[in-house]
């Protein structure tokens, strides 16, 4: 078909083309130049046909330009694009310069060698490229902004915690001498009455007056008394509640790769008993290793199985399960356990402050001073661990938490 077409409509079809073609010789004068060049390069035809390739480009590049086509002319490959590693730049008439796109072709014809570039003002892509860059280097920028002010506010914050810990551990270690004091100043109360009521027994002191003395002894100061001991036994209890949440945050932990199976099956076997007693029983499924701190994640089922004992429902047979989800449905990196019960579950309104130290919903159905879950959310921040609780009141409640699956990150 391009055989019947003669030279003239042939020059026709190529200025009506919108890139610009152009080509030079084996001597590298332009031997063709259409309208599209034209309109890109400010030139007419006839000011640059004959003239050298050079013209149309900034004099920087002249040099490296001229080897670079001499070299492709030689070469192998009669088609490629210019300015792959690199941006081309074109010189107009007005001596502005531009980016551009150039794709190269060579031909021999008839034992002469032309080269044809076709060419295409790259400006406004690479206004955008530029603007892309700019964007991209301003959000690295913010990126490393941000990161280093969550660095310096977790340093700050973990600056705040070891002296909250240290705070609480010197005011708890503080407490504990003046409040061993009171204990034994209300014991030595508590026996001189007693030695009073006995002495009161005398026949010697006057009925009327007898009974007054006993009376005080027994329902004002005795009373008073006890309920100072009760007082002091609830806060030597809750001083050493802080001392062991103030010891998880100081303790140093020795991670490795744990057989987390074996530390859940030791914990339910030292929990026998209980579980006989609640006529509850506690099955353990299969649970992948994971990395810890052996004593800390023993610590962690520790509270949770024992929680779930405590609190299942005596209307009906209690039920504790331990097991982890499938890989797939925990996070990169991460394992997941869960301990599940089929008790009486926690209010939504409650389950906020679950994980806050000295909260009790249920004082009856177990001693303690509510800080078992707080300890728990404490080792498990410092083992790179997070955990969660659903439940549904009356019906029973679940704990997931995770472990790094590896040291690494990875799966083990």
């Amino acid at each position: 078909m391009l055989a019947r077409i003669s030279p003239d409509r042939l020059a026709d079809i190529l200025d009506v083309a919108e890139d610009g073609i152009v080509t030079v010789d084996a001597c590298h004068e332009i031997v063709l130049f259409n309208r599209g060049a034209a309109k890109i390069f400010g030139y007419e035809p006839a000011e640059v046909l004959g003239r050298p390739l050079d013209l149309l480009l900034p004099q920087r590049y002249r040099p490296d330009h001229a080897r670079q086509v001499s070299e492709f002319a030689r070469g192998p490959v009669a088609s490629r694009p210019m300015g792959e590693r690199r941006t081309i730049f074109g010189r107009r008439k007005d001596g502005t310069e531009f980016p551009v796109e150039a794709t190269i072709s060579r031909l021999d014809a008839g034992g002469e060698l032309f080269l044809t570039a076709i060419v295409r003002d790259a400006a406004d892509r690479k206004k955008y490229e530029d603007a892309l860059v700019r964007l991209n280097q301003e959000l690295e920028e913010r990126v490393k902004a941000r990161t280093a002010e969550l660095d310096e506010r977790n340093l700050q914050l973990t600056q705040k915690t070891e002296e909250n810990e240290m705070f609480v551990y010197s005011v708890s270690h503080d407490l504990r001498s003046p409040l061993v004091n009171l204990e034994g100043f209300s014991e030595e109360l508590r026996i001189a009455v007693q030695d009073l009521q006995t002495l009161l027994k005398d026949e010697r002191i006057p009925a009327d007056l007898r009974g007054r003395a006993d009376e005080v002894c027994e329902t004002g100061v005795r009373e008073s008394v006890g309920f100072v001991r009760t007082a002091v036994g609830r806060l030597g209890r809750i001083i050493d509640a802080l001392l062991r949440l103030s010891r998880a945050g100081r303790v140093v932990y020795q991670p490795q790769v744990l057989d987390v199976a074996t530390i859940a099956r030791r914990v339910v076997d030292a929990m026998r008993r209980t579980a006989e007693d609640r006529k509850a029983t506690v099955a353990v499924g299969e649970l992948p290793p994971a990395c810890g701190d052996p004593v800390a994640v023993e610590q962690v089922f520790a509270n949770l199985i024992g929680n779930a004992l405590n609190y299942l429902d005596p209307a009906r047979s209690g039920k504790v399960e331990v097991g982890a989800l499938p890989d797939r449905e925990s996070p990169a990196g991460v394992r997941t356990y869960f301990v599940r019960d089929n008790g009486i579950g926690i209010p939504a309104a409650y389950q906020p402050k679950l994980f806050q130290a000295l909260q009790r919903l249920h004082p009856d159905k177990a001693p303690g001073e509510g800080i078992g879950l707080a300890i728990v959310r404490r080792v498990l921040d410092r083992l790179g661990g997070t955990i969660r609780v659903e439940s549904v009141s009356g019906t029973g409640t679940t704990f997931y938490f995770t472990l790094p699956a590896s040291p690494a990150g990875g799966r083990p």
